[in-house]
């Protein structure tokens, strides 16, 4: 019988395994799917407004100068009132909300959310927004991988899984790169890497991936130069591009913050911020209409070396302040693809300065450039393994993996270092949540200190000798004594170290001491119906390690005893179980 309840429960969990593969592949095919009808849909929009698809630079040099100014003002008078009516969350970059579902709604995903947040990109892109339509298409596959989970009942658990399939299925349809979508998903969306989920998340991206290349073809998202190490000595300039792009990250993170405080500064109402950052967008157009839309041509200009190094200064430059505009300002779209640009530019102009000082040792801008992608990737997500393997599937060449390790490494010890949080844990720590490695500490407000403290513990009179004390404490396992006086009221505590050092130092005059002349006076006590969260800041700097718990309604009598591994205890079991 034995052997047969084996076979019985082998065969089982077979069967669960393959189900929950095709569970995953249907989640990348309909993701990308929907990554597919977002491009055709978006080029419809952009052509709406611009009378050209692709090609904005083109399109805005054959327009008065009034309309390039009219264009993304018009988007931001559309997009701030549907957003602030419909979906206020739908406003910037996709990605901190699909986090913000992780960690705190158990995988749920509003799915009037998804659509205005696609109908919001879609007019904020097509009107010249300098946003990018990652952050969006990984919103949409993360609610198609949230709305299966749901639809089957099944547990918190596999709704966070299955969402991250639909992010990584998002990811890998955007860039025909299965690898970087799976990357994107454990190392940003889950924040963790578990094996046991992995084979999910994988089969998602590599059948989104399948849909992209049946709708769009097998081609790259860029046009990548051949890359080619000429000497070990460019190492060390890899390693300052890294620096830069990881300085560079921070001045972008703290520039849409400002922004933001900007606006909310001034008063200036929700509704109304996009059309004003329109007017930023189109004033820096007129300058220089490269900052416009994606920017993804602009890329492939810099890869193609088709670009001046002075020209690529301008452009940057351009598109760092359209792009904080378009963000802070409220435009919905992601930040991942404005950071490539900029990345690119920005090794480019650095390839570019070096090279001209050794030609023969230095190589030409265009690598430079690809490694700088993804160095600033690296710096506003931190996550510089999803930076690397990004473009390192878009060569397929091993000779970039080594500057690419050096200067994503490089950018994320800069950022870590002096700022600490990536572009999206910063916009959640600004809505009110505290990311602890990705996991969000308020959740602890939901705990109360009633259900988690120890209602058994050790009371003693503050009338009590110093001698009947030390037998007390040789017959009780507690380490701490609660102190209570006449009326049954906290007063102190005595822990075992105080009492070993009084009875060190007193002798034989030990029942002439009282418990009243050695116990802690200043307590610190928390109530049962506290939070959790408020534990963990009275725990927090502080060399104690139990809270006695009072009932303020009954004056201060003692009900409990909450230790701070039992804390501990609590937010394992209840933040990192259930957030993987």
């Amino acid at each position: 019988m034995m052997p047969q309840t084996s076979d019985f429960k082998r065969h089982a969990s077979g069967r669960k395994v393959i189900s929950l593969l095709l569970i995953a592949a249907i989640i990348g095919a309909v993701t990308g799917t929907l990554a597919v009808a977002f491009r055709y849909l978006l080029l419809e929009v952009t052509k709406l407004f611009w009378t050209q698809s692709y090609d904005l630079v083109a399109a805005s040099a054959a327009m008065p100068w009034y309309l390039i100014m009219l264009i993304p003002i018009g988007g931001g008078l559309l997009v701030g009132p549907i957003v602030e009516k419909f979906a206020p969350e739908a406003r910037g970059a996709g990605v901190s909300e699909v986090i913000e579902s992780v960690v705190t709604r158990e995988g749920n995903i509003r799915h009037r959310t998804t659509l205005f947040k696609m109908f919001a990109t879609l007019l904020s892109l097509g009107c010249g927004a300098s946003v990018g339509r990652e952050g969006p298409i990984v919103h949409i596959g993360s609610s198609v991988g949230s709305s299966v989970a749901q639809l089957l009942r099944m547990a918190s658990e596999w709704k966070r899984v299955f969402l991250a399939c639909g992010a990584a299925a998002g990811i890998a349809a955007t860039f025909n790169a299965p690898m970087a979508g799976m990357l994107f998903a454990a190392e940003i969306i889950l924040v963790d890497f578990q094996v046991n989920y992995l084979s999910q998340i994988a089969v998602s991206a590599v059948v989104a991936t399948v849909v992209s290349h049946h709708f769009l073809g097998t081609f790259p998202a860029f046009d990548v130069p051949t890359f080619q190490l000429l000497s070990y000595w460019e190492i060390p300039l890899y390693f300052a591009l890294g620096l830069l792009a990881g300085m560079l990250s921070i001045l972008f993170i703290r520039s849409i913050s400002l922004v933001e405080d900007c606006f909310a500064a001034v008063k200036v109402p929700r509704w109304l911020r996009p059309a004003i950052g329109g007017v930023c967008v189109g004033a820096v157009a007129l300058w220089c209409p490269y900052a416009l839309g994606v920017g993804y041509l602009t890329v492939n200009e810099v890869l193609s070396a088709d670009l001046l190094p002075i020209m690529m200064v301008i452009i940057l430059l351009a598109k760092f302040i359209a792009t904080t505009c378009s963000v802070g300002a409220g435009f919905s779209g992601g930040i991942f693809a404005p950071s490539l640009v900029m990345g690119g530019l920005l090794g480019g102009v650095f390839g570019g300065v070096m090279h001209g000082f050794a030609p023969e040792h230095i190589a030409n801008f265009p690598v430079y450039a690809l490694v700088g992608m993804a160095a600033m990737v690296s710096g506003t997500t931190l996550a510089p393994i999803t930076a690397i393997f990004t473009i390192f599937e878009l060569t397929y060449n091993f000779e970039i993996i080594l500057p690419l390790m050096t200067s994503c490494i490089a950018s994320l010890v800069v950022v870590q270092t002096f700022y600490g949080l990536s572009i999206y844990e910063t916009r959640l720590v600004r809505k009110g949540m505290k990311i602890v490695r990705g996991r969000d500490v308020t959740l602890l407000r939901s705990l109360q200190v009633g259900e988690y403290m120890d209602n058994e513990f050790e009371e003693v009179a503050e009338s009590l000798s110093l001698g009947k004390l030390a037998q007390l404490a040789q017959e009780s396992y507690y380490p701490h004594f609660v102190v209570l006086n006449e009326q049954q009221q906290l007063v102190g505590m005595v822990s075992m170290r105080d009492l070993k050092v009084c009875l060190n130092e007193m002798g034989e005059l030990s029942d002439l001491v009282l418990t009243s002349e050695i116990m802690t006076k200043d307590v610190i006590s928390i109530t049962p119906d506290q939070s959790l969260e408020a534990a963990f800041e009275l725990f927090e700097g502080k060399n104690i390690s139990t809270l006695p718990v009072v009932d303020v309604l009954a004056r201060h009598r003692v009900v409990g005893m909450l230790k701070k591994s039992t804390l501990v205890q609590a937010y394992n079991q209840n933040i990192l179980k259930s957030g993987f």
